[in-house]
């Protein structure tokens, strides 16, 4: 009796050990598996100093060109920075211009290390160096800094009594027109503006009417503005006398009738011109000096002065014949003058 519950106890200790180790395989595997962790493989390390890792903690993904290539494997204080030991499936070959970041995943909390390696043409980062990390962006400090800023401004800077001062002064300026002050006012409670503007549209409306009035005359060949634009007339008049003044054009061009020859290339009309005035040039000339009868009788007063002498004595016997009328006397006064 004895012996068989004994016997009964390490059967179900057998069974519950059983299904323990059981439970564990599987969850090794499961753990393995969902969590997709590889045993056995290399790792290759990559060291990082940062000044700041902004929550940066171990087990956090490493990203390289968007794709997830290792984990955080720890963080540690070395004097003033922070060194991170990241291990990764394969290894990384940063050039000088490498970048290394610490980037927020979402608002909430959540970081991951995005390596770049840096340009292909660039020399290789010489393995002697400690990759320096960029100093990661803090989007919620840096929001809390910005609220603090904008908080201080509305404060310190007076906005909000800026702000209370204009609301004050749009409510007295509503007011005001509420009470129909001023021409918006005016214009807001009194009717004689709209009246006004309905006046203004009902003459332009009869200017508009006025003006469909006159384009139909127009149109029907009515007035003299209708008889120029729908009689042709006035068109033919125009373009004949249009011809006329081209043929009169092309003749003077050929040089044909009097201002045709003077409106010529040929100058001979101009150096007949410029000839006869320089004959009567030289013969001005000619009479100013004295020289010829014409000269004579403009410069010599010797014949001024027998002329008038002349005629002096021929009153003189003309009055004697008027007194005496001998013929004789006068024939012989008359010949004695001269």
């Amino acid at each position: 009796m004895k012996q068989s519950s004994i016997d009964r106890e390490m059967t179900m200790e057998l069974i519950v050990g059983t299904f323990m180790f059981m439970m564990l395989l599987a969850l090794g595997y499961f753990t393995i598996v969902l969590g997709r962790v590889k045993l056995f493989e290399t790792k290759y390390p990559v060291e990082v100093e940062f000044a700041d890792v902004m929550g940066l903690r171990k087990d956090d993904n490493v990203v390289l060109r968007g794709m997830t290539v290792g984990k955080v494997r720890s963080l540690r204080l070395v004097e003033n920075k922070v060194r991170v030991l990241a291990l990764l499936d394969d290894p990384v070959h940063l050039k000088r211009d490498y970048q290394i970041t610490i980037v927020t995943t979402s608002i909430l909390g959540g970081r991951y290390l995005e390596v770049k390696e840096g340009s292909p043409g660039e020399p290789a980062l010489d393995p002697n160096v400690m990759p320096q990390g960029v100093k990661p962006f803090d989007l919620m400090a840096e929001a809390a800094l910005a609220v603090h800023e904008i908080r201080y401004s509305l404060n310190e800077g007076g906005i909000l009594t800026n702000v209370e001062r204009a609301v004050a002064s749009v409510r007295d300026i509503t007011d005001k027109i509420d009470r129909g002050e001023g021409t918006l006012g005016k214009l807001v409670n009194d009717d004689s503006a709209y009246k006004d503007l309905r006046t203004i549209e009902a003459d332009i409306e009869r200017v508009t009417t006025n003006l469909k009035e006159i384009t139909d005359k127009v149109a029907k060949g009515e007035g003299t503005l209708g008889k120029l634009v729908a009689d042709d007339s006035l068109y033919t008049n125009v373009q004949a006398v249009a011809a006329n003044l081209r043929e009169i054009s092309d003749r003077l061009n050929r040089g044909e009738g009097t201002l045709g020859k003077l409106m010529s290339k040929d100058d001979q009309v101009y150096k007949d011109v410029a000839a006869t005035v320089e004959s009567l040039k030289n013969l001005t000339a000619k009479i100013e000096r004295g020289e010829g009868t014409l000269g004579k009788l403009v410069s010599d007063e010797t014949l001024y002065t027998n002329t008038k002498q002349a005629l002096g004595e021929f009153r003189q016997a003309v009055e004697d014949y008027r007194e005496t009328s001998p013929v004789v006397s006068f024939t012989t006064l008359l010949f004695g003058a001269f």
